[in-house]
C-alpha cells in the first residue's frame, strides 16, 4: 500500500508539472506569425516555396510574386531559420503537397555561425504541428542542441512575465483563434501572407552586420543545405538560390567579404549543380531598385516594403527565365 501511494504522488506530481508548464507556454509565449505559416502550408498547396532567414521575409512578396509568374507562392524565410530549421519545413510543407519550384535565401553568415540559443531558436518547432516529421526535428536538432527546449519551450521567454496579461488577451481572441495577421500590424512592421512589410524611420541605421568567414564554417549548415538539394532532387522538385540585395554603403565598406563569399558560394553551388544568383554582384543592378542605406532597417539588408516589391518583380521574371 505504501508503494502504491508513492506511485500516485509520483503520477500526481508529474501531472501538476505538466499543467504548471502548459500554463507557462501558454501565457508566456507570443502569438507568432509562424503559426499562421504552419496552418497555411498544413491546409493549401503551393507552387513555389521559399526558404531562408530574415532577408527573405523582409525581401520578397508572394503576392508579387504569384502576380509575375501566376504560381501560387509562400515565403518560409524567417529570422533565426538555419538550413537545418529549412530541411524540415520543406519536409513538412511535402506532406501536403509537394511545391513544383523551391527557392533558397542564402546569407552567408548562417553558414559560419551556430544556432543561437534565442527565443526564436526553437519558435518553428514549437510552432509545427504533431507529425513524424516533427519527431524526426526533434532528434536532428532539439535532442542535439538543447532538449530542455522542447520541454520547456515558455524559458526562452521567461522575460515575458511582464506582458502575459496583454499575451493572454490576444490568445484568447478572434484573430488568434481563425490564424489571423492583425496582432502583427503596427507603424514599423506589418506582416501578411509570408512577407513582413518594414517602413524604415529616416536617420541612422544599425551597422552591426554577420559576415562571412570561412575559417569558421558551421558543418551542420552545410550538412542540411544539401540535405534540402538532395531532397529536391529525390522529388523532381527545381531548387534555385539566391542571395537578396544589401544596401550599396554595405558593399563600399564590407565589399572584400561580400567578394568572397560570392565566389565560395557560387564554387560550392556549381559543384552541387544548383543554380545560385547573387544580386550583389557588379552588373545585378535593378530597374527602379533604390539601393541605397535609405531604402534598408540597416546594413544587414533588411528592405524597406516597397524596394522589397521592386526586387520581388524582378526576381519573379528571373525565375520565369529559368524555367526556360
Amino acid at each position: 500500500m505504501h508503494s502504491f501511494k508513492k506511485v500516485l504522488l509520483v503520477i500526481l506530481g508529474i501531472l501538476i508539472a505538466a499543467v504548471v508548464n502548459f500554463g507557462l507556454n501558454y501565457g508566456l509565449i507570443p502569438y507568432s506569425y509562424v503559426r499562421i505559416m504552419m496552418h497555411q502550408i498544413k491546409t493549401q498547396e503551393y507552387d513555389t516555396l521559399f526558404l531562408g532567414t530574415s532577408h527573405g521575409l523582409n525581401g520578397i512578396s508572394p503576392q508579387v510574386i504569384e502576380e509575375k509568374t501566376g504560381k501560387k507562392t509562400m515565403n518560409l524565410c524567417l529570422g533565426g531559420e538555419y538550413p537545418r530549421d529549412a530541411y524540415y519545413l520543406l519536409k513538412y510543407t511535402c506532406k501536403k503537397s509537394v511545391p513544383e519550384t523551391v527557392v533558397y535565401e542564402l546569407d552567408p553568415g548562417y553558414f559560419c555561425t551556430p544556432e543561437g540559443q534565442r527565443g526564436d531558436f526553437n519558435r518553428i518547432f514549437y510552432e509545427m504541428p504533431f507529425s513524424s516529421t516533427k519527431i524526426e526535428y526533434f532528434f536532428g536538432k532539439e535532442m542535439e542542441l538543447d532538449f530542455r527546449a522542447s520541454l520547456f519551450p515558455w524559458f526562452y521567454y521567461r522575460n515575458q512575465f511582464r506582458n502575459a496579461k496583454e499575451i493572454l488577451a490576444v490568445k484568447q481572441g478572434e484573430e488568434y483563434k481563425n490564424y489571423g495577421a492583425a496582432p502583427f500590424q503596427n507603424p514599423g512592421q506589418s506582416f501578411e501572407n509570408g512577407f513582413m512589410r518594414n517602413h524604415p524611420a529616416p536617420g541612422a541605421k544599425p551597422e552591426e552586420l554577420t559576415l562571412w568567414e570561412e575559417k569558421e564554417i558551421n558543418e551542420d549548415s552545410f550538412q542540411y543545405f544539401e540535405k534540402i538539394a538532395s531532397f529536391c532532387k529525390k522529388k523532381g522538385i527545381e531548387f534555385l538560390v539566391v542571395t537578396t540585395p544589401v544596401p550599396r554603403e554595405a558593399l563600399e565598406k564590407y565589399g572584400d567579404n561580400f567578394g568572397e563569399a560570392d565566389e565560395f558560394f557560387t564554387e560550392y553551388c556549381k559543384k552541387l549543380g544548383v543554380e545560385y544568383k547573387n544580386y550583389n554582384r557588379p552588373g545585378q543592378e535593378i530597374k527602379d531598385f533604390d539601393d541605397s542605406l535609405n531604402a534598408f532597417s540597416d546594413y544587414e539588408g533588411h528592405m524597406s516594403a516597397d524596394q522589397a516589391e521592386v526586387f520581388s518583380a524582378q526576381l519573379a521574371e528571373d525565375l520565369l527565365r529559368s524555367k526556360k
